[in-house]
């Protein structure tokens, strides 16, 4: 196989998405996959043979789903692009702004395509990394903000939150606390409810019993209420790898430095923004001989990956495989430094 590649591993995406449908079946939600975290039509014709629908932020995303059949496209972006809104509208089925003054401006004209929504923050207290860190930032209306001005937003037909990161369902208890404690009184007007992705809902660590169990609580609350989540990351774990090929060894007094044909400005811009070490094939978190610092071949100096123990010597020409690596990374790839884009493969 050629290198730097990015691989899909079709059956494995089949897993994850068999796994959220019996979740749907068991509890009526309704799954719409994020296109931010990864876009490439094999994994997108899989996906919407699978969920009910997609969640898009522009026209851009629009027409990379046009050629596929869903029951459900909801829309959301920061801010959008007053040029691109209105066709938005007339293909979503839901729609949530981001702020107060986008909707004053621009709620009343899209309300005749769609049914609209806000996103809230709900200033939750979770620990999740800062890079993602929903309940202290720019994404949603302050919570108490809003609830001074629900009773004018006419228009209002569903809320939006996104206040996770990597979580599992007890993140959830917490926020369906919020939720019912703060619009109980709001809820019964309304038809839905977009609570996100952020949530491990493929890992196995998570606990989907707890989950069912809250989301049944929840609906023989609230019946009129139909219920969203944005899975990404969770549709694409571990249904995928990065491969790529040592092309140098520079010699170091501690630690020998492996250049690769790949960079993090270029191909791996996640794991700069992230600063997380990714899982590398046939590494052991003990001790060995066999210490190498992985680094990418671009210019900038700092183009690190991290510093592994592999369980064998490593040589020119050795492949180097990342685990776990489709989310959020291929769709991140740049030109920097004249390197050209990973390649993508689908195998079985």
């Amino acid at each position: 196989m050629s290198s730097p590649t990015f691989v899909l591993e079709r059956s494995k995406l089949h897993r994850n998405l068999r796994q959220l449908r019996i979740l749907s079946e068991q509890t009526g939600i309704k799954w719409l996959y994020t296109l931010k975290a990864f876009d490439a039509p094999p994994a997108l014709e899989m996906i919407a043979h699978a969920l009910d629908g997609f969640s898009i932020g522009n026209m851009t995303e629009a027409g990379k789903v046009s050629r596929y059949t869903y029951k459900k496209l909801h829309c959301y972006a920061p801010a959008f692009d007053e040029n691109e809104l209105e066709t938005l509208a007339q293909l979503s089925h839901t729609l949530s702004f981001n702020s107060l003054s986008q909707w004053q401006r621009f709620a009343p004209q899209c309300h005749k395509h769609t049914s609209l929504g806000l996103r809230i923050n709900p200033k939750l207290s979770l620990v999740q990394p800062a890079y993602c860190d929903c309940n202290d930032s720019r994404l949603g209306v302050d919570y108490q903000t809003f609830l001074a001005e629900a009773a004018n937003l006419t228009e209002l037909e569903g809320l939006h939150f996104h206040p996770f990161c990597y979580q599992n369902a007890d993140a959830l208890d917490i926020l369906l606390a919020h939720i019912q404690t703060h619009y109980a009184t709001l809820l019964p007007s309304l038809q839905w409810l977009n609570l996100g992705g952020g949530q491990e809902f493929t890992s196995n660590h998570y606990d989907t019993q707890h989950f069912i169990a809250l989301i049944h609580t929840f609906q023989e609350r609230y019946p009129n209420l139909t219920l969203y989540f944005e899975p990404g990351s969770a549709v694409l774990h571990e249904c995928g790898y990065y491969i790529c090929e040592i092309m140098d060894i520079i010699p170091h007094p501690h630690t020998p430095i492996i250049i690769l044909n790949t960079s993090i400005e270029s191909h791996l811009l996640d794991v700069a923004i992230t600063k997380h070490a990714p899982k590398v094939r046939d590494t052991t978190t003990t001790s060995t001989p066999y210490r190498y610092t992985l680094s990418g071949m671009s210019c900038i100096a700092g183009d690190t990956i991290g510093t592994y123990y592999f369980t064998r010597p490593l040589h020119i020409g050795d492949k180097i495989i990342f685990e776990n690596m489709l989310g959020y990374t291929m769709v991140k790839q740049t030109t920097f430094n004249g390197l050209k884009p990973a390649e993508l493969q689908v195998v079985d």
